[in-house]
Parts: structure tokens; C-alpha cells; sequence
């Protein structure tokens, strides 16, 4: 395999988002890391791989070891034949110097297509391409939103009211498409079983 294009793909907005911009993409990759509390994106993998099927792209998990991250994922990158790597940073610089140097490292080009865009602007366009369901945050009052072109904006005005980011780039929420306008895709789920992970809450979808 040579001259691929892959996106770092959670089933999150921001990372379908970026993909949609770059489209087409060649694969989806989702790494699968040592935290010390469990991923939302992870909890439901089973939907990952719905929606990157769904989305027709294949999809690669890979986990990568603490302390040994960064020459993994360039191996894995390198082994790939990637030519392009695209991922979905908007404002986080420690993320961007990162992805920046591993694309260096594997031989490849970076494709940040939404960073440095305005929260609240990015989060109207993603809602007008996607539609997406929150499965972690730390408001509870998040927990299993739903979040369309219909009430995006009342969505914006929330995250306001609780003065997070409305992208929820510093990790206040994560999501899960369910709707992919663009290619009239879209996947069933049933949004439930929310529980307590150290003050951060995750939702288990089926």
C-alpha cells in the first residue's frame, strides 16, 4: 500500500468533520491509547466501526504503548505508505506541534483543514454536514444530546450558558455521529446506561 491519505477517526464530529474536507479519504485510523479513564470513543467502538463502514473507509485500531506513543504511530504511519495524514485539531497548539512533527516522522504531509476556525462558526458548519449524539462529558446535562442543523443553535447557546467550548476542544464533551448528510449515511443507536467515571460522565450506545 502507497500514497494513502488517512484520517485519525474517533466517530467524533470534529475528527468526520476534517475527513469530509479532505474527502475522499483513503483510511480511517483510531488509536487506542493508555488512559486512566476509558475513552468514550472506546467504550463504543462497536459504533466506530458502523460508521466507518457506513461511511465506506476502512478502519484500523491500533493500540499504542505508554512512554512508546509517538514512534509507534510513525511506524504504523510509515508501514501504511502514507503520503497525507489528516486529523481534526482546531485549537489545541500542544496537539498541532504533535501531529506536525509525526507527520514529519512518518514521511507524510499534515491536513489540519479546521484549525484556528472559530468555535461557535465551526460548530454551525459541522452541524450542517453531520448529525451527532454527546457520550461523554462533564455536564450531565450534555449526556446523550442530540445536536442537528435543526437545533444547533440552541446547542451553541448551552454550551455558553455553561461556558465550555462549543466544539468542546478541551475535552468538555465528546460525540458520536450518527448522520453523514453529504453521503446519505446514517447509522441507528439507542443513547443509554450513562455512568460516573471520576466525575466525567460516559454513555454507552448501542
Amino acid at each position: 500500500m502507497c500514497g494513502l491519505k488517512v484520517a485519525l477517526f474517533s466517530g467524533g464530529k470534529d475528527s468526520v468533520y476534517s475527513a469530509l474536507l479532505e474527502w475522499p479519504v483513503d483510511l480511517f485510523l483510531t488509536l487506542v491509547y493508555d488512559f486512566p479513564r476509558p475513552s468514550p470513543h472506546l467504550v463504543n467502538i462497536r459504533k466506530l466501526l458502523e460508521l466507518s463502514e457506513a461511511m465506506s473507509v476502512p478502519l484500523i485500531v491500533a493500540r499504542v504503548h505508554k512512554g512508546h506513543e509517538f514512534e509507534e504511530e510513525a511506524a504504523l504511519l510509515r508501514k501504511l505508505g502514507t503520503e497525507t495524514l489528516v486529523a481534526g485539531d482546531q485549537g489545541v497548539e500542544d496537539h498541532l506541534k504533535y501531529m506536525g512533527r509525526l507527520a514529519a516522522e512518518a514521511g507524510a504531509s499534515l491536513r489540519e483543514p479546521i484549525w484556528g476556525a472559530n468555535e461557535s462558526e465551526l460548530l454551525l458548519k459541522e452541524a450542517e454536514e453531520l448529525s451527532f449524539v454527546v457520550i461523554g462529558s462533564e455536564k450531565k446535562e450534555l449526556m446523550c444530546k442530540r445536536v442537528s442543523k435543526e437545533n444547533s443553535m440552541e446547542f451553541l447557546n448551552i454550551s455558553r450558558s455553561l461556558n465550555i467550548s462549543p466544539i468542546g476542544e478541551a475535552g468538555e464533551y465528546h460525540s458520536l455521529v450518527y448522520e453523514v448528510k453529504r453521503l446519505g449515511v446514517r447509522i441507528g443507536f439507542r443513547c443509554s446506561k450513562t455512568r460516573s467515571v471520576e466525575g466525567y460522565f460516559i454513555a454507552s450506545v448501542f
